[in-house]
């Protein structure tokens, strides 16, 4: 199984890039409160001050993604980490899911990247990021009920099953991070190419990618399986 991202998503949203992380042996019942209340602390403080007075629209990450939806008729949805920013800016902190999208959520805000997670065993066939023909059917985390994805929105799917529209910004139901999630594949997605990360020696996607990776192994037990960084000369992954 893999996944592929289709070459025309590199072509239109250049410089975007996908990192992957393939993790297995989860323990997603752990108690990460206090590491989340600690860490959480920092990150949100970092971000109230770094923010404080800054009008969103104008901040470069996101207005390009808020650009990057616009190009194919996306006019009201914001990506994932404008939702993440927006929330902390305004004091309202983060919403508590599970241990493993918590802790991804705390690495979208540390880092500045969009994320999302799915859980492999809900995935039969390869998976793709690509453009929507129109029509295909999404059902969103809930009771909410099933929607109709917009044709040329960029989405993840496996077969005929829709798993994320417009990049990161709605999960499915279908392969939801669950406590019972024990092999995961967490994405982050780079729209505007890949800086050092301030303290890490390293560029910003790659710091990403292996905080996730140490932090569920010391906090979930996780094993790291695979990393990649998905470009126009790389556009797939075996998972």
């Amino acid at each position: 199984m893999k996944l592929i991202i289709n070459p025309e998503i590199f072509q239109k949203f250049a410089p975007v890039q996908i990192g992957v992380v393939v993790l297995e042996n989860i323990n997603n019942r752990s108690d990460i409160d206090a590491w989340f209340d600690a860490e959480y602390a920092a990150v949100s403080g970092a971000v109230a001050d770094k923010f404080e007075g800054i009008e969103l629209s104008a901040y470069p990450v996101i207005r390009r993604w808020r650009d990057i939806y616009k190009s194919f008729g996306e006019k009201d949805a914001r990506s994932s980490i404008e939702a993440l920013i927006k929330r902390v800016k305004n004091g309202k902190g983060l919403y508590r899911v599970n241990p493993l999208v918590d802790i991804y959520n705390i690495a979208s805000l540390k880092f500045e990247l969009p994320a999302g997670g799915e859980n492999l065993d809900a995935i039969g066939t390869d998976m793709e990021l690509t453009m929507a023909a129109g029509g295909e059917k999404f059902q969103p985390i809930g009771d909410a009920p099933v929607e109709s994805v917009n044709a040329g929105e960029v989405i993840y799917k496996f077969g005929d099953t829709v798993v994320c529209r417009n990049f990161n910004y709605r999960e499915s139901d279908v392969t939801k991070l669950t406590d019972d999630t024990t092999r995961a594949i967490i994405v982050f997605e780079d729209a505007i190419g890949d800086p050092p990360a301030q303290g890490y020696g390293e560029t910003n996607l790659r710091a990403a990618m292996d905080y996730i990776g140490e932090q569920t192994g010391r906090l979930l037990g996780a094993r790291v399986v695979k990393t990649a960084i998905l470009t126009a000369d790389n556009n797939a992954v075996e998972l």
